[in-house]
């Protein structure tokens, strides 16, 4: 019994010990409302500190994992080394999807999918299928992103799907013209077939274009798919154009 009491004893002071060190960290800690303002006024690096350090002492916290999270993703986005940006986007990963474990209200799952789908996108191919899932995941919660068929048609083009990738492109080209959209959009209806929209898209590009890499690449596909169709007069005409534009150009040659 007297060893019995020593122990308890011991085990006491060391919870104590314990409790008295989280109480004081705690204390530097940022409220929910406190780090929604800091949030709110920009202050991206400040905000992934903060809710880094709240994290460390309140471990199962969904509100500062799920800050830590999104913080990470843009810090990566606006990371100047790609060694860089990675680490951000896998802390971003890491942290909301201990976010997810805990359990998040659901007003904010969307949110949540939203933003871990467009790290995985980051993270590259390799990472495509988890991006296809929580973007998907987000539209099923009610996201209202506009550019969610722009990042799925490009995922399922990454993963060669050019049916999907059609669909979704469909569905973004609506919401978007942006150039490279229009560039993708265009490979990916070649690829399934619909060359007349392919055709469209390129042309429009090859002449409005605001990017020269992107007007001369919609040249050479015009150039490939003239070829495909059998003219080599006019073909030939095409890749002369493009040798005026970039003389070295070695598709064209």
């Amino acid at each position: 019994m007297w060893f019995i009491g020593i122990a308890i004893v011991v085990v006491s002071v060391s919870s104590f010990g314990v409790w008295l060190i989280h109480t004081q960290n705690s204390k530097n800690i940022l409220s929910h409302a406190a780090l929604a303002a800091l949030w709110n006024s920009g202050d991206i690096e400040k905000a992934l500190s903060e809710s880094r350090k709240a994290a460390e002492v309140f471990p199962f916290d969904e509100y500062y994992l799920s800050v830590e999270g999104i913080s990470s993703y843009y810090m990566g986005l606006n990371a100047q080394d790609e060694e860089t940006r990675q680490q951000f986007f896998e802390q971003s990963v890491v942290s909301l999807r201990k976010a997810l474990a805990v359990g998040v209200p659901a007003k904010m799952r969307a949110q949540i999918y939203y933003v871990l789908a467009k790290a995985y996108y980051q993270k590259g191919d390799p990472w495509f299928d988890m991006a296809e899932r929580y973007f998907l995941m987000a539209k099923d919660k009610g996201s209202k992103q506009q550019d969610i068929p722009q990042y799925l048609a490009i995922v399922y083009a990454g993963k060669k799907d050019y049916a999907r990738a059609a669909e979704w492109f469909e569905l973004a080209l609506k919401n978007d013209s942006a150039d490279t959209l229009l560039l993708s959009a265009a490979i990916t209806y070649a690829n399934v077939g619909q060359r007349e929209k392919a055709r469209a898209l390129l042309a429009r590009l090859e002449s409005s274009a605001s990017d020269a890499k992107i007007r001369l690449k919609a040249k050479l596909l015009l150039a490939q798919d003239t070829l495909d169709a059998g003219d080599t007069h006019a073909a030939l005409q095409r890749y002369q154009e493009v040798l005026k534009d970039d003389p070295l150009n070695v598709d064209a040659w």
